[in-house]
């Protein structure tokens, strides 16, 4: 943990954490005239970037909840960003320091969505929009353990204690395995367990909505970005993401579910390519 606390890394930490607060300063106004633009304006003469229904809720001055929300969407930001990486130290002090982060971040992020109008009524809603922000969590605390492993990887292949893995090729299998097992985990366990918590309502938002629209997309470009910034190009990955979205399409849906195959690959493939183009900068940096 020294390290964290020296100037130069500290300097660039506490540096990151500015930019994610200020950009989540600039997209949460976005989001909240965008949340705006989907319902009938009440006449309030209030600005766009505030929510009319908090503002009855509350009876605050648009103003007043205008500077809640950049201060919240700021802390948030911030939050996120000086994120330390989780791998340093005991696994002890791993475990407290990822339930500590994800405690106060969880916080923001309820106070978030409760000053964009989007608090739900009753406890079960209060648990969705924590489920979407903990898989989000999950997804990239993985992908960062991935990158500790492949940092643990490359110390012991330069004191020759293991072979190099071959990290180059369109197709690619053996360095890849982590993803296929994990593209596996969240797209054949995760539709029947939301099947299961939204069985008797009139509507399947879960896996009618949250899931194909929000959830699949998200895991596919998170995880093909980091394979990409780690291998390069591999067109083997967002094939498997998209095949296997067919078995559920048709035990669950039907086929006019078959889009979720491109739900699925196309982000997959676009955040690999972003990662390998990353990845291949890097690398050309370094040679020269």
């Amino acid at each position: 943990m020294k390290k964290l606390y020296e100037p130069e890394l500290l300097r660039r930490q506490l540096l990151w954490g500015a930019i994610c607060g200020l950009l989540a300063m600039v997209l949460v106004p976005l989001a909240v005239i965008w949340l705006n633009s989907l319902s009938v304006m009440p006449g309030h003469n209030a600005s766009l970037i505030v929510r009319n229904a908090v503002l009855d809720e509350t009876g605050w001055p648009w103003q007043g909840l205008l500077a809640l929300e950049l201060v919240l969407a700021f802390a948030f930001g911030a939050t996120v960003g000086l994120a330390v990486p989780p791998m340093e130290g005991s696994g002890r002090a791993v475990a407290v320091r990822t339930v500590l982060h994800l405690a106060v971040s969880s916080a923001l992020y309820l106070g978030l969505c409760a000053v964009c109008g989007l608090w739900p009524g009753v406890w079960q809603g209060v648990l969705l929009l924590l489920g979407l922000y903990w898989f989000a969590y999950a997804v990239v605390w993985f992908l960062r353990y991935l990158h500790w492993r492949a940092e643990i990887q490359r110390l012991r292949e330069g004191l020759g204690l293991a072979s190099a893995w071959a990290t180059s090729g369109l197709v690619q299998v053996c360095p890849l395995r982590a993803y296929f097992l994990l593209a596996a985990g969240v797209e054949l366990g995760l539709p029947p367990l939301l099947r299961l918590l939204e069985h008797g309502s009139d509507f399947p938002v879960l896996t009618g909505l949250l899931y194909p629209y929000l959830l699949l997309p998200f895991f596919g470009f998170a995880t093909g970005w980091s394979a990409g910034k780690r291998f390069g190009v591999a067109v083997l990955y967002p094939l498997f993401c998209g095949l296997l979205t067919v078995p559920w399409v048709f035990l669950l849906y039907n086929s006019s579910a078959l889009f979720q195959v491109w739900m699925a690959a196309v982000p997959a493939l676009t955040g690999n390519l972003l990662g390998a183009l990353v990845k291949r900068r890097k690398e050309r940096h370094h040679e020269a």
